[in-house]
């Protein structure tokens, strides 16, 4: 008999383990040496990005028009004199995808990626110079993940593109009362807001729009029902129950006890 019951808690710890892990593995469906299409997405250039555009020579005589300066003045805190210096600012993409760029004027660069416009600069600016240089980074390429992960924040990144792997990598992953067939992307394009949903555990995951992230997305990681159930009122109370209960019983053994002896 003791065997049985030995046997059957085995078998339950094994249903336990093996149903935590399918909560929590990635990609289950995905078969050993698969070979899927890559997704060949590339940021572009929105309205409202902020670029920072940089053109550089082998003559910087010649390439020093074409990037756009600010002098700003700096106090030292030891001499209280002041100091001018110069930094290079961003180029923000209007609400009609245009920038004014320095001699040649206003560009059109909505829809473009950063190496097009590199490309489409380096070719105008070969009238001004011989060998334009030019080098184009996102200043406003952040990212904001909420929700059942271990570091929340905003992340600024500075390549072309980012996964919703890497951004979740960026927060510290999921915590174990993350839901992972159920992470949400929200997205505003064109003055619209879109919202994406994204099952972490499929590999049909590689063919979402939402699987590469843009500009200033929000991913929020919902909680299983688990945790909801954790942090339900009752729950939250239970000790202080618990406590209430066991005073409430111990007044009446004292009570019962007192009127027991007389």
């Amino acid at each position: 008999m003791l065997r049985k019951i030995l046997g059957l808690c085995a078998v339950a710890v094994v249903m336990l383990s093996c149903g935590s892990s399918k909560n929590i593995a990635y990609l289950q469906d995905a078969v050993d040496d698969e070979v899927m299409a890559m997704n060949t997405y590339t940021n572009i250039i929105k309205p409202g990005d902020m670029l920072s555009i940089v053109v550089s020579s082998s003559k910087s005589e010649l390439a020093a028009p074409f990037n756009l300066y600010s002098v700003k003045t700096q106090m030292s805190a030891l001499t209280q004199q002041s100091a001018q210096r110069q930094e290079l600012e961003g180029y923000t993409v209007d609400i009609n995808g245009c920038i004014d760029f320095p001699t040649l004027g206003r560009l059109e660069v909505a829809g473009m990626t950063r190496n097009e416009l590199a490309e489409m600069l380096k070719e105008r600016l070969m009238a001004y110079m011989p060998d334009p240089i030019v080098t184009i980074n996102f200043l406003n390429f952040n990212i904001t993940v909420l929700g059942e992960v271990d570091r929340p924040g905003t992340f600024k990144i500075t390549s072309d593109r980012v996964s919703i792997f890497e951004a979740l990598s960026m927060a510290g992953d999921l915590t174990e009362f993350g839901d992972r067939q159920n992470v949400i992307v929200i997205r505003e394009n064109n003055g619209e807001r879109q919202i994406g949903r994204l099952d972490l555990r499929s590999k049909k995951i590689f063919d979402s729009p939402y699987f590469y992230l843009q500009q200033n997305d929000v991913v929020c990681v919902d909680p299983i029902k688990a945790k909801a159930s954790e942090t339900s009122p009752f729950k939250l109370n239970l000790p202080a129950i618990a406590s209430l209960t066991s005073l409430a019983s111990s007044i009446a053994m004292l009570v019962f006890y007192i009127f027991s002896v007389k």
